[in-house]
């Protein structure tokens, strides 16, 4: 919603940086930033009874998810070792012509499983 309004404001006194509108004014005082501040209160607030209501899923056990990133983890580093496998085959064959015969002699992931 903020970011929607925001991408509208055009014009001389809107300045942007990093597609971010930054401040150009001078300082604000104590009073007009509790001012703003109950107005984008009042404006974009979520509602207690909306925001009470919300549930969040329940994460898993660390533990499990930890075991998880491990195994993968395991997998994408035997991927690295068939990629590097194939990188040798290619270097020592001195051809780049030879493509599909050096990847066919170190192996294909896919092909295995």
């Amino acid at each position: 919603m903020l970011g929607e309004l925001n991408s509208k404001k055009q014009g001389d006194g809107i300045k942007r940086k990093n597609n971010c509108i930054v401040n150009t004014g001078g300082k604000l005082t104590r009073e007009e930033v509790e001012e703003r501040r109950k107005m984008h209160r009042e404006r974009f607030e979520v509602k207690d009874e909306v925001w009470r209501n919300i549930v969040l899923p329940r994460p898993d056990n660390p533990l499990v998810v930890l075991d998880r990133k491990r195994e993968e983890l395991k997998v994408l580093r035997n991927e690295l070792q068939d990629v590097l496998k194939q990188i040798d085959v290619l270097e020592q064959m001195g051809s780049t012509d030879s493509v599909d015969a050096a990847v066919a002699a170190a192996g294909n992931k896919r092909q295995r499983e």
